[in-house]
């Protein structure tokens, strides 16, 4: 998921526009697919500092001292690590969520509850 179904950027129209339907069909599928007791939810997650994303933010000329600060205006201090997402799916997965469906899960730190911030995310 992406927090730019809910919160798009300016330059990513298109993308936020794709996003927001993927929170639509997750809810749709829930109600369609619960008779049959498959559960469908949807994970946002925050600014996930992957290799792939230190990769992109390298390319723009972001350099890591600069991500490490940008991470420290974050509400908890730094941004996300790929585990910080996957414990949310693992609980999504297990029996304990078993009445779970269609939910909309935000693992971002609070950061869905606050404006994007122009300047706030490189790239």
């Amino acid at each position: 998921g992406s927090i730019c179904g809910i919160q798009s950027l300016p330059n990513l129209v298109a993308y936020g526009a794709a996003k927001g339907g993927l929170l639509s069909l997750t809810r749709t599928l829930a109600g369609a697919l619960s008779d049959d007791r498959i559960r469908v939810n949807y994970v946002i997650p925050g600014w996930v500092l992957t290799e792939g994303e230190l990769a992109i933010q390298r390319a723009q000329g972001h350099s890591e001292d600069l991500l490490r600060k940008d991470g420290e205006k974050l509400r908890f201090g730094r941004q996300q690590k790929p585990l910080d997402a996957a414990y949310a799916v693992v609980y999504l997965l297990s029996d304990e969520s078993s009445q779970v469906t269609g939910t909309i899960m935000h693992v971002d730190a609070g950061e869905s509850t606050l404006p994007i911030a122009r300047g706030m995310y490189p790239g």
